[in-house]
């Protein structure tokens, strides 16, 4: 079994999610995890109708602890597969547990996604999954895609639109949260209305056969308890330290609202793509 390192560098956070700054970092790598294995065969999908499996050298940015890349590696065991990010606790995480796969591990470097260290034109395929949101500069990341894909390499990049975020029937505590945690990201430099914007930011920087598609997912698929967890609780984390208690306060209403009404939440999940000039 291949054995990964981390490449040390300096650097910042790029935008508006900081993983050692939650109170519960526990909490959070256990959502991150339930999250990114909930959905994958959905996931998978997009991915495969992309044409991944055709491709050599593929890069996954902002890789979290790593479960979307050990994915795609038993998905393409043939290819290279590099999950890079800037949090060297998740990528500790990523490490040990591809350790544990059985077959070749990914590899993990700590990573800039708007200096990537690598050459021009090394791969053919880059993943970015809820990463935009985050990005205070979203040209400098996709300026660095281009660049290290090869011509004609494609890019896929999955992210929300919470206008796309609905909840059926209407909880005021629930828009309470998602409103107040999309001002607060939107003040940090960072955008939950990324999504319908992703074809034009790729078009804008020359890329080619520029797609983009919305990929619906509901509480109906996981139960509404987890997919609340996995995709509005942790916001509270992201609010200011005073707000952030109020809220953190109102999740057991929220929760309660939610069920006594039996709520449907459903989600729309823009995936991008275009081909490298």
């Amino acid at each position: 079994m291949q054995t990964t390192h981390i490449q040390r560098l300096s650097g910042t956070n790029l935008g508006t999610y900081s993983f050692d700054e939650f109170e519960e970092r526990k909490q959070e790598l256990a959502r991150l995890k339930e999250q990114a294995s909930s959905f994958w065969q959905q996931e998978k999908t997009v991915l495969v109708a992309h044409g991944i499996q055709n491709c050599h050298n593929i890069l996954d940015l902002a890789c979290g602890p790593g479960v979307v890349t050990r994915k795609i590696k038993s998905l393409v065991p043939d290819s290279h597969v590099t999950g890079v990010d800037l949090n060297e606790s998740l990528l500790n995480v990523a490490i040990s547990d591809s350790q544990q796969d059985g077959f070749e591990s990914p590899t993990f470097r700590k990573a800039d996604c708007t200096k990537l260290p690598f050459e021009t034109s090394s791969f053919d395929f880059v993943y970015a999954r809820f990463l935009f949101q985050h990005l205070c500069d979203p040209d400098a990341a996709v300026t660095e895609i281009n660049r290290v894909l090869t011509p004609g390499g494609r890019v896929v990049i999955v992210d929300v639109d919470d206008r796309d975020l609905n909840v059926t029937p209407s909880c005021s505590s629930f828009d309470q949260l998602t409103r107040a945690a999309g001002f607060f990201q939107a003040q940090g430099g960072g955008n939950r209305h990324v999504g319908r914007t992703l074809d034009d930011l790729l078009a804008s920087h020359n890329f080619t056969n520029v797609t983009r598609q919305v990929q619906v997912m509901s509480s109906d698929q996981i139960g509404l308890d987890s997919f609340f967890r996995m995709t509005t609780q942790f916001k509270v984390e992201q609010l200011p330290k005073e707000l952030a208690g109020q809220m953190r306060d109102l999740i057991p209403e929220i929760r309660r609202e939610l069920a006594s009404m039996n709520a449907t939440i459903s989600a729309g999940i823009h995936v991008a793509s275009g081909l490298a000039c």
